[in-house]
């Protein structure tokens, strides 16, 4: 199992970092199985807009500008990967801890929550978007993507070669032209047109103690996670990147991020069993703000300047 593998199941709750936390927090609620709609409140001052995380078995919403917490979907213990909506509907891919394999389910946002599986049989999926009229993600051996409807299934949609230590991608997000992928092991974040055209595995190369995670475009800008206890940031075009632009005090993250125009978030902790955090820092000045609220597992925001 390679590193960045091992990281992304910590983020998901299935393995702890023997790894401390030197943060000081100011959480909003008392625990992390906390029921829907109990007035859990995100303090981050962002636009209309919600922002999607798992907590307690469920993905959950809440309105990024504060807002009671709804369960949207039962996912039980899996690790939750990627989310995204289109076509009414809220996706996400799923990651069997014992054995590799997961699938693409949804559900629909309005009338029946009931669970559906589109896209089953998926080897090590990592990160969903949604672009151009499908839904993409990363698969062991290639990028897939199908339409929101389940037609136009192409699991071999863009083709590349594996890693150091294997898998294509460890993140994926996209702008709507492009669709950004990490490679942590070859220290570098790869981009491809949403046609498909245009491969480059190295748009970003970053120095050899990098190894980005996963990945998120807000704020015309691109944003990944860098263990231990840094987000990156690169322009859309790949200049300025730096992958230590925000240090989100601990060691124990970040494992997975979403942006806007306001803000960027990730989730950190889950040491020894204890709960997972959500952290904000604000986008234009990389100035950090807090922890508001207890989840896990991939983010995901409707809110302006949110493209992933």
């Amino acid at each position: 199992m390679r590193l960045s593998r091992m990281r992304l199941a910590a983020a998901a709750g299935v393995a702890a970092l023997a790894a401390t936390s030197g943060i000081t927090a100011s959480v909003a609620v008392a625990n992390a199985g906390v029921a829907p709609a109990t007035g859990v409140r995100a303090q981050a001052a962002s636009a209309s807009g919600f922002l999607y995380y798992v907590s307690g078995g469920y993905v959950v919403r809440v309105p990024a500008g504060g807002g009671t917490l709804h369960r949207v979907a039962h996912v039980g213990g899996a690790s939750v990967t990627g989310i995204t909506t289109a076509g009414g509907r809220l996706f996400w891919t799923i990651l069997d801890n014992g054995n590799g394999r997961g699938s693409l389910d949804y559900t629909s946002l309005s009338g029946s929550p009931r669970v559906r599986t589109m896209v089953g049989g998926l080897d090590f999926p990592v990160g969903l978007v949604s672009a151009n009229g499908y839904l993409y993600w990363a698969g062991q051996d290639a990028l897939g993507r199908v339409h929101p409807n389940g037609t136009s299934l192409t699991r071999r949609f863009a083709v590349m070669p594996q890693q150091a230590g294997g898998g294509v991608a460890d993140g994926l997000a996209t702008d709507g032209q492009h669709l950004f992928f990490s490679r942590c092991q070859d220290n570098e974040i790869g981009q491809v047109g949403v046609n498909g055209r245009g491969l480059s595995l190295r748009f970003i190369k970053l120095p050899a103690h990098a190894c980005p995670q996963q990945l998120t475009v807000g704020n015309n800008h691109l944003y990944w996670a860098e263990l231990p206890g840094f987000v990156g940031r690169a322009t859309l075009r790949g200049a300025g990147a730096n992958d230590a632009w925000l240090a989100v005090r601990t060691s124990q993250g970040p494992f997975n991020v979403a942006a806007d125009n306001a803000s960027v978030y990730w989730d950190w902790g889950g040491v020894a069993g204890s709960p997972m955090h959500i952290g904000t820092a604000h986008t234009d000045r990389g100035a950090f703000h807090g922890n508001h609220l207890l989840g896990q597992g991939a983010l995901y925001l409707t809110t302006p300047g949110a493209n992933s």
